[in-house]
């Protein structure tokens, strides 16, 4: 009774309450293991390594458990993961550590490797020259880019910035990525260049300049718009169809011609050729007399 007297709740409290607090901090930091550096980006292809290390003492031994470049069981402070060539998308290698207990701790770094795309490229889907005035789409194709979720296409009327798109994809592997750029077409479009640039955002331990690919450009070609009075003089009752032949005006502008214009020049044109051709064979008639001299196979006119 005097004992428990003597140790006094008053006591017993701070004791232990620093004993929890000293437990919570073991708990939260974690066994003492060390990774240099914890978080990398690295291109596909190339080399890595990482340092793991511990600063306890009552460690039996540590190692690398990976796809590619483990180790086995070695004497600590510090073990290392080196590879000469990266060629795994995921490799999720992770650093243990085996206490003279026999508990064991594990730590694993963030690795994001990554490959430029093997070409950009714009197009036109396919629908060729535009007409002014209405709307059409231009497609950028990215092909074979990883991680699809750090790419970024921008895209550029001349030098201007027209569209940004990201994308969300979480496969780590390469894919192909594309973007649609819908544009309407004024006449002062035409000769006007389009590109796209895909760029790989990597975080602040990416390269210092973000990996880009551009694409080549694609100079739009527009056709004015043929004025309405125009078709309304060239359709008929019954028939509503109407061709058309694309000229050059002074200023390089396309225009579109009606079809009757282009086969009335052609017509001009043919018939002019044939006036020429007669008129040219018709001086060329006459009576030609032969007289041999001297030799007969030497022949005069």
């Amino acid at each position: 009774y005097l004992l428990f007297k003597k140790i006094s709740w008053t006591n017993i409290c701070p004791l232990l309450m620093t004993w929890i607090i000293v437990l919570v901090i073991v708990v939260i930091a974690g066994f003492p293991l060390t990774l240099t550096p914890s978080e990398m980006v690295v291109r596909f292809g190339d080399p890595v390594l990482i340092n793991c290390s511990t600063s306890a003492t009552d460690v039996e031994g540590m190692g690398w458990e990976a796809p590619f470049g483990g180790t086995g069981f070695e004497r600590p402070p510090v073990v290392t993961w080196r590879v000469d060539k990266v060629e795994e998308w995921t490799p999720n290698p992770f650093c243990y550590v085996t206490l003279n207990d026999g508990s064991q701790y594990t730590v694993s770094p963030v690795i994001t490797v990554y490959k430029t795309p093997d070409s950009v490229s714009v197009s036109d889907m396919g629908h060729g020259p535009m007409v002014e005035g209405r709307e059409y789409d231009l497609k950028c194709d990215v092909i074979s880019v990883a991680p699809v979720q750090n790419l970024t296409v921008t895209w550029y009327r001349g030098n201007e910035t027209v569209l940004t798109q990201m994308f969300n994809d979480s496969t780590m592997t390469p894919v192909n990525a594309s973007s649609t750029l819908r544009i309407s077409t004024p006449r002062d479009y035409n000769g006007l260049t389009f590109r796209c640039e895909a760029e790989l955002h990597l975080g602040p331990k990416g390269p210092k300049f973000s990996p880009n690919v551009t694409s080549p450009p694609y100079t739009a070609v527009v056709l004015c718009k043929i004025p309405n009075y125009l078709l309304h003089i060239f359709k008929s009752k019954t028939h509503h169809m109407l061709f058309y032949f694309v000229g050059l005006t002074g200023n390089t502008s396309k225009v579109l011609f009606p079809a009757i214009w282009a086969f009335l020049t052609l017509l001009i044109i043919g018939l002019t050729l044939l006036v020429v051709y007669f008129h040219n064979r018709q001086k060329k008639r006459g009576q030609y007399n032969f007289v041999p001299v001297c030799q007969m196979s030497n022949i005069a006119i």
